[in-house]
């Protein structure tokens, strides 16, 4: 009896995991399919519509870009009206600091006037003793050691209130400036936003279409974003763990130099097998690198520089998304949290090469040179 109470119970538990666990793979779905679905629409639009879509994408990224632009001024403007306040504050502690100096000042004098030179010089000629003669010399002494003092201390703050004023005025005309140039800015992305409303508003009929297609694209360009970030940090952290070998160098021998390359596949082949990474792909040309991401649609054309003495940064001079150009900024937010750095040190780590600095890297046809040399 016991048994099969406990074999019903078995039975309606299998019951109830039945639809949880169909309901986890269709929301695991969810969340994928509509990254895919906007990207079925985008690649099946034609030419025709792609072109004007690039209108409004170029139109879109310069709106943002002067909306960032707007933003970085108002933080700039609160920090100058930060630092105004706090100068104004300082000003007022040195100004009440230099005001009771001045008052001590003038009842110092008041004192000395009323004493003057024949007093003290009374005081000295009355000494009874040469031991008293010097006491009274010492107390004139100190008098007019702390009206020096007193002097120095005086002038020294009324220095301090007058830079402090000059700062002030400084940051004034920054702020001044900043403000201006933040007037101009709301101006240009008025009118940017004014020229996207007027191309849209000549699609007439097409125009619904067309925004919905701007907001699909600008759907995938937050993806791509997101999805690229890792894609540096990863291809960062496999040449970091040193899955290259010192027979993927092809390392050579020249006086006091070792010169080598890495050859096309042998990178591509490394990057890709060894991360869960999207399939990224990078082209060795003369004088360039163009770095593909092809599920993203996205392609960069640049070039590697020497970084330090061992390292070398991907630069990158334009790109595409979509085969769509993009700008300047677009690309800055592609590396916004670092850039694609090779580090030959962690690459020749199984080599007996120890002490080294990177003296060359190219870009030539189908491989990365380099040329290194070695420290003695």
């Amino acid at each position: 009896m016991r048994k099969s109470y406990r074999h019903k119970i078995r039975i309606a538990i299998a019951a109830l995991m039945i639809p949880i666990m169909s309901i986890v793979p269709l929301r695991a779905m969810g969340e994928v399919a509509p990254i895919e679905d906007t990207r079925e629409q985008i690649e099946n639009i034609s030419q025709e519509q792609m072109a004007v879509l690039e209108e409004l994408f170029v139109i879109t990224k310069e709106v943002e870009a002067l909306e960032q632009e707007e933003a970085k001024l108002r933080e700039e403007i609160k920090d100058i009206t930060t630092r105004i306040t706090d100068l104004e504050d300082d000003i007022d502690a040195t100004q009440r600091e230099y005001d009771s100096k001045r008052d001590r000042m003038k009842q110092v004098l008041v004192y000395y006037q009323r004493g003057g030179p024949a007093t003290y010089l009374e005081i000295l000629l009355n000494a009874e003793s040469f031991s008293e003669f010097l006491k009274s010399l010492n107390a004139i002494k100190d008098i007019s050691h702390n009206v020096s003092e007193l002097l120095d201390s005086l002038d020294a703050s009324k220095a301090k209130l007058q830079e402090e004023k000059q700062q002030l005025d400084e940051q004034a005309v920054l702020l001044k400036d900043k403000e201006y140039e933040l007037g101009e800015k709301l101006k240009e992305r008025e009118a940017a936003k004014q020229k996207r409303e007027t191309y849209l508003s000549g699609l007439e009929e097409n125009r619904i279409y067309y925004e919905e297609q701007l907001k699909n694209l600008q759907l995938l360009w937050e993806d791509c974003k997101k999805v690229f970030k890792n894609t540096v940090s990863e291809t960062t952290r496999i040449i970091g763990e040193g899955y290259f070998t010192s027979e993927d160098l092809n390392l050579g021998l020249g006086l006091f130099t070792m010169p080598g390359a890495i050859k096309e596949d042998t990178f591509n082949q490394v990057l890709n097998d060894n991360s869960e990474m999207i399939e990224t792909y990078f082209y060795f040309k003369e004088g360039e690198v163009v770095l593909e991401v092809p599920k993203l649609h996205l392609v960069l054309h640049g070039n590697f520089v020497i970084s330090n003495d061992s390292a070398i940064r991907y630069e990158v001079s334009s790109g595409t998304f979509y085969e769509l150009s993009l700008d300047g900024l677009s690309i800055q937010t592609l590396f916004e949290q670092g850039p694609l750095i090779i580090d030959f040190a962690a690459i020749t780590g199984d080599t007996e090469i120890v002490d080294f600095i990177l003296q060359e890297v190219k870009s030539e046809e189908g491989q990365l040179a380099f040329v290194i040399k070695l420290k003695w």
